[in-house]
């Protein structure tokens, strides 16, 4: 098992101490200490990250550095395939097989990767058509629709494809926030479509509000029923009774009050043995670290 640090937790003035810090800290527990390169790193980071790659193991949220999102329900086949190609690449780089990823958005538009600007890219390429409330966030009756169904046949094929073309790589998705045009946030999609989830616990939170489900039971159910290659582990800070379309993707250290009560999920990844557990936490540190070890007790 893994420990990682995203590339969220550093940056290029603090990178050194930090990894320095958290490898000695990780390793006296026993466990492996790595990097997730998160899509939303620099190239100046990356470069200097990624002279640890044969001291250190590295995993990828792909894509990095890519024009387009990778988007299975909307873009042509060509397009994904070559987006895929520069992904593999980098896995290559740092000796990964697991090409992971937000790969369901409900548009034909090609979604610019800009990170940095992350909800104007989705909000130009969806539209406010799926708006809650004119916010962010997924209005759930559009699961209900013909349209719906339509891009999801696509997300369908396009996967079945991907997988037989990269049939070398343990090709996963990540379950998504609740934002606009986002096609795998319900538990009954994500059920239904993914194979290999990576699963992201702040997501599941802000969809256990959104589409009002027990967070804890279905954690459970999908730690039991679905082969897991990683998890993303942080805070989110929005409560259960926030109204719905105020929901964030907080990315919040562990010190932070949450609702969450993260403890006896973060137990049953441990027994479950999955083999990367990142902590996708902005600005993440030391205390972080000593906070999870406490719940793996």
């Amino acid at each position: 098992m893994i420990i990682e640090y995203s590339s969220m937790c550093l940056n290029e003035t603090n990178y050194r101490e930090k990894i320095r810090e958290a490898k000695s800290f990780v390793e006296k527990q026993g466990f492996l200490f790595g990097i997730q390169l998160h899509n939303s790193i620099t190239k100046g980071l990356f470069d200097k990250l990624i002279q640890y790659k044969n001291e250190i193991p590295f995993s990828i949220h792909s894509p990095v550095f890519s024009p387009f999102f990778l988007n299975l329900a909307g873009l042509p086949w060509e397009t994904i395939d070559t987006i895929c190609r520069n992904c593999e690449n980098y896995l290559l780089e740092i000796n990964s097989n697991i090409l992971f990823f937000h790969g369901f958005f409900m548009t034909n538009k090609p979604i610019i990767h800009n990170m940095k600007k992350y909800r104007k890219m989705i909000q130009e390429a969806i539209g406010s058509k799926y708006c809650l409330k004119d916010s962010f966030i997924m209005d759930p009756d559009f699961f209900n629709t013909d349209i719906y169904l339509q891009y999801k046949a696509k997300f369908t094929e396009n996967l079945g494809k991907l997988r037989n073309s990269f049939a070398h790589l343990t090709v996963s998705l990540e379950n998504d926030f609740v934002g606009i045009g986002s096609g795998l946030q319900r538990p009954q999609e994500i059920h239904e479509l993914i194979d290999n989830l990576w699963f992201d616990l702040g997501h599941l939170w802000s969809s256990s509000i959104l589409h009002k489900f027990d967070f804890h039971q279905e954690a459970f159910r999908l730690l039991e029923g679905k082969n897991i290659p990683g998890v993303h582990l942080n805070h989110n800070l929005i409560r259960k009774s926030s109204p719905e379309e105020l929901i964030r993707d907080s990315h919040a250290h562990f010190y932070m009050e949450s609702e969450m009560n993260l403890a006896p999920i973060v137990r049953k990844i441990l027994e479950k043995k999955i083999e990367h557990i990142t902590l996708e936490i902005v600005d993440g540190n030391i205390r972080d670290l000593e906070i999870l070890f406490n719940w793996l007790e």
